[in-house]
């Protein structure tokens, strides 16, 4: 576990202001938009939410000066490694997510489809997005295709219970 999180950290933090939008807000903090996935009505659809609080300075020593955002608690991640042995990306087929969850894609990418409502968004290597359609809250759940050669990084909410977060719109985030 100690291995995992450290190349999570390794891999992921350099691209945490990369792969998500940050908004000015004025004061020491930045807010950090994410895509998640959702289930509304039982129908799986995008919104863009604000983690809450934002970034913020780091005071600590070695960091200080340094954004930081607090992710929340995660509890038994996994890393899930596509296979790429003819090239193809992976069809997951309509699903729901296994668990209210941050996935971090390490490599590679993955887009993600709703069959029930319009729109999608699409993750490159080092962005990361949340999925929390778990069953009960949608019918038939969202696709994802991966890229040949993905690996990511599942990291559970414990409980279920996700990050704190403001819903900023009802679609995907904007790119930026």
């Amino acid at each position: 576990m100690i291995i995992l999180l450290h190349l999570l950290l390794l891999t992921v933090a350099p691209f945490l202001l990369l792969c998500a939008g940050l908004n000015h807000s004025g004061d020491d903090s930045e807010t950090f938009l994410i895509n998640a996935i959702v289930g509304k009505n039982n129908i799986s659809t995008a919104e863009c939410w604000a983690i809450e609080p934002g970034f913020q300075i780091s005071n600590v020593a070695r960091t200080v000066g340094d954004q930081v955002l607090a992710l929340g608690n995660i509890s038994n991640s996994v890393m899930i490694i596509i296979p790429d042995d003819n090239g193809m990306p992976n069809n997951g087929g309509l699903h729901n997510g296994a668990h209210a969850q941050w996935v971090f894609a390490l490599t590679g990418g993955v887009n993600v489809s709703f069959p029930q409502a319009p729109g999608g968004f699409s993750v490159g290597a080092g962005g990361l997005f949340i999925s929390s359609d778990i069953l009960g809250t949608s019918t038939f759940g969202h696709q994802s295709i991966w890229a040949a050669g993905s690996r990511f990084i599942q990291a559970p909410f414990p409980g279920g219970v996700v990050v704190n977060h403001t819903v900023v719109a009802e679609h995907a985030c904007e790119e930026r």
